[in-house]
């Protein structure tokens, strides 16, 4: 009887722990990275906000149940940026999105990944980090020019934030920018009402899926390889050993694969699933699958009830503080590209990371592997020297 009611004690504590304030908290932990690309697919690409929450919010409620880990998703944001930047169609977003989802099905069903993985360079990887650095970042100071003054005061507010963790600069610089629109008149008060959305829905078509995959599909492949198959994973590991065997590289394709061929037809963006949401929603307390149920709740009401009002609101948002928050992405995207290189790589980053820039992702991603292939013995001779 006493065993009986031990293991009920127990079962209480951990729903207590899944669904506590610490997991509450743990569910804003990717806004800072998600919430300026929402706002940018909106007002620029033309998103309905409707369909993106709907996503994001059913998905993370489906991943925290399977998973019982805070294992968050994330815009794509190779296509992301080039979207933002080359201000693409939804048809042209949403049918890049849907090829994406084809080819990490076929890749979940063919259990090969992790040997595609070993072959995928980090060199010519590391390039396309970088050049999407600079194609956001140059998108993001025409946002920025603006209105200089609120471009300056919203890029202070980074900076002064930049070491906290526990405050991601993008949630105060969006409620900033909410105070501007409603000060300004460009919404009033009356303006936000609670109704049903209206949704679009998308019919992924091969045209603009092809050039998407062209543009900047093929080398989302590729980086996502790197980014999620090897961080995520060895992330989750390192963050929750007792759980080393829940999460492979097959089964993220999966559900990368699922989401993306699911989420066009409800006017969803590209998601797929990142280091940098793992890391963030733990940094902010969350351990459990809780973290991301509240997280798709959120969405899921933000999404049914509040459509209108988010669309009139990312619409009328100032472009200015939209650039500032682009441009800080676009530094850590670029940031990365740096992170445990060699030195003799640089030149091909650099070549890598200019040809993405001024031609587009996908030929740098080829002229950086080419590079790589023919000065591979002398980009790797340090290495191999160091076992001497």
């Amino acid at each position: 009887m006493e065993s009986n009611n031990t293991e009920i004690e127990e079962k209480i504590e951990k729903r207590y722990r899944k669904f506590s304030l610490r997991e509450f908290g743990g569910a804003f932990g990717d806004w800072g990275t998600l919430i300026p690309f929402i706002i940018g697919f909106v007002l620029i690409v033309g998103f309905n906000p409707a369909g993106i929450f709907l996503c994001l919010g059913i998905t993370n409620i489906i991943l925290g149940i399977k998973y019982n880990l805070p294992l968050p998703v994330q815009p794509q944001k190779t296509i992301g940026t080039v979207a933002l930047s080359q201000k693409w169609t939804p048809s042209m977003v949403i049918s890049t999105g849907f090829g994406t989802g084809i080819i990490w099905t076929v890749l979940g069903f063919s259990k090969k990944l992790n040997k595609i993985v070993e072959r995928v360079p980090t060199v010519a990887v590391r390039g396309i980090q970088l050049g999407l650095g600079l194609i956001l970042g140059w998108a993001a100071i025409l946002l920025f020019i603006d209105n200089l003054l609120f471009g300056i005061i919203a890029v202070a507010i980074i900076l002064v934030l930049i070491k906290n963790k526990r405050i991601p600069s993008a949630i105060i610089l969006m409620f900033m920018g909410f105070f501007i629109i409603f000060y300004t008149g460009a919404v009033v008060a009356s303006d936000i009402i609670f109704q049903l959305p209206s949704f679009t829905f998308y019919i992924p078509n091969w045209q603009d899926l092809i050039i998407g995959m062209l543009l900047a599909g093929i080398a989302q492949l590729f980086l996502t390889l790197t980014n999620v198959m090897i961080a995520t994973v060895s992330l989750a590991k390192d963050l929750f050993p007792e759980k080393e065997d829940a999460i492979d590289a097959n089964s993220l394709a999966f559900n990368m694969g699922a989401m993306n061929l699911i989420n066009p037809f409800i006017g969803g963006i590209p998601l797929c699933h990142g280091s940098g949401g793992l890391a963030a929603q733990y940094a902010f307390g969350a351990r459990t699958g809780g973290s991301m149920i509240f997280e798709g709740i959120l969405e899921i009401i933000l999404g049914l009830f509040f459509s209108h009002a988010l669309f009139l609101l990312f619409t009328t948002f100032p472009k200015a503080i939209l650039g500032a928050m682009l441009l800080y992405t676009a530094f850590l995207l670029g940031r990365i590209a740096f992170k445990e290189f060699n030195l003799r790589a640089i030149p091909i980053i650099i070549i890598t990371a200019i040809l993405c820039f001024f031609i587009n992702i996908t030929v740098g991603f080829i002229v950086g592997l080419v590079l790589y292939l023919i000065f591979k013995k002398r980009i790797e001779e340090p290495k191999n020297n160091s076992y001497d």
